[in-house]
């Protein structure tokens, strides 16, 4: 006798079925149906029971459209090896839909279907059945928005066979180390936002936003996603004091100078070059500083501020932005250090830098800074449609046609 049930599951019951996963998807978790319920979305929890064990389950969304509702499951489904399984799992949700007026359920799938090194050669074709499985539920795979375009290449680091953090770091590219230990040398701070910073962190990614012409979220959606969260999003600031640092510049500057004295005094002419060639980058350092100093006297200056989620077996890097002014104090690489240290002290397997651009589009600048921190590249599957209503459905398409005109 077949025992498999479909059914509609709370939120907790969902939450404790996802937490036993390895395959956890940051937005295929409780926590995300809490965002978008803050966000004035509805959530619904589905799933599959074989003897009051789930063995299947997806979080669909509704958000309003003309006409009806559109249905979206972000992150893919917790499918079962079972295609029947599966098959019980999306006639349900089906029929579910179907009366609460939804139109279409778009699955936004995420699933590694091939990985490429750094020079764009693959190393490996993955997951090809996929468009297949989805077919053989119903689903056709849809078109991409310019927007997930952006986000069907991405960029990752497997953290694992690594002896310590110092291994890790070691086996970033050489510029990647060099500007993180350069970095480190200044007096920047890297740390967690409090609740009350949030606004701190939205300011620097509109900026960012603003110069590389990219759309940001307002304050609101930040605090829903640190409410619904909780310990599995991080918001990093990388804050410096220009006084403070300007202070400290002065001291080394003073030390190289004794030093120089002290190497013509005893003729060592190649040490004077190199410590010449100090004093320069030093000098030109303090004349920085002292502009910087006018400027924000002595306060924590915030220079650059990053968003990511903390899931049992992944880091995600979100949203993230720098002031532009504070470009040569490299605090984006401090704060990826950090990230990448708290990933692999918490036996966090693999670190993701998300979206890179195509290797067709020439703007290739976000991908080499991911470089920095040698990982490998990797192809995500599309996006999968399913029709609930497809008499509505071609009648909308028909109106909005005609409205165009």
């Amino acid at each position: 006798m077949d025992s498999r049930q479909f059914v509609v599951i709370s939120a907790a019951e969902f939450g404790s079925f996802v937490d036993k996963r390895d395959d956890m998807h940051f937005q295929q978790t409780k926590n995300f149906g809490e965002l978008q319920t803050a966000l004035g979305h509805q959530a619904y929890y589905f799933a599959v029971k074989n003897q009051d064990k789930i063995v299947a389950a997806i979080l669909v969304t509704l958000a309003k459209v003309k006409f009806g509702y559109l249905a979206e499951a972000h992150g893919n489904p917790y499918f079962s090896e079972d295609h029947m399984t599966n098959q019980v799992l999306i006639s349900g949700a089906k029929k579910v839909l179907k009366n609460q007026g939804v139109l279409t359920l778009v699955v936004h799938s995420n699933v590694v279907q091939a990985t490429y090194d750094d020079n764009w050669e693959k190393t490996a074709e993955l997951n090809q059945d996929l468009d297949k499985d989805y077919q053989a539920l119903g689903f056709t795979p849809s078109i991409l928005s310019d927007f997930e375009k952006g986000f069907n290449y991405n960029y990752s680091k497997t953290l694992t066979g690594y002896e310590n953090f110092g291994k890790v770091e070691k086996s970033y590219k050489k510029n990647g180390l060099q500007t993180i230990k350069k970095a480190r040398k200044l007096g920047i701070q890297v740390y967690e936002a409090r609740f009350e910073e949030l606004a701190d962190f939205k300011k620097v990614v509109d900026e960012a936003g603003e110069r590389r012409n990219f759309s940001t979220r307002d304050l609101a959606y930040y605090e829903a996603v640190y409410q619904a969260y909780g310990d599995r999003v991080k918001f990093i600031l990388a804050k410096l004091n220009f006084n403070s640092e300007l202070m400290a510049n002065q001291i080394e500057l003073d030390n190289i100078q004794a030093e120089i004295k002290q190497a013509q005094e005893q003729n060592k002419h190649k040490s004077l070059d190199t410590l010449r060639q100090r004093v320069s980058r030093l000098a030109k350092f303090q004349t920085d500083l002292t502009e910087f100093v006018g400027i924000y006297g002595d306060q924590d200056v915030i220079l650059s501020a990053a968003q990511f989620f903390v899931m049992p077996n992944e880091v995600i890097y979100m949203f993230s932005g720098m002031y532009d002014e504070f470009r040569e104090f490299s605090a984006p690489f401090l704060i990826q250090d950090y990230m990448l240290k708290y990933a692999y002290a918490h036996q966090i397997e693999h670190y993701q830098f998300m979206g890179v651009n195509a290797p067709d589009n020439p703007d290739q600048g976000v991908l080499k800074f991911k470089q920095n921190f040698k990982g490998y590249i990797w192809q995500s599957s599309g996006n999968y449609e399913l029709v609930i209503k497809p008499i509505l459905k071609k009648m909308t398409a028909i109106l909005k046609v005609i409205l165009k005109r």
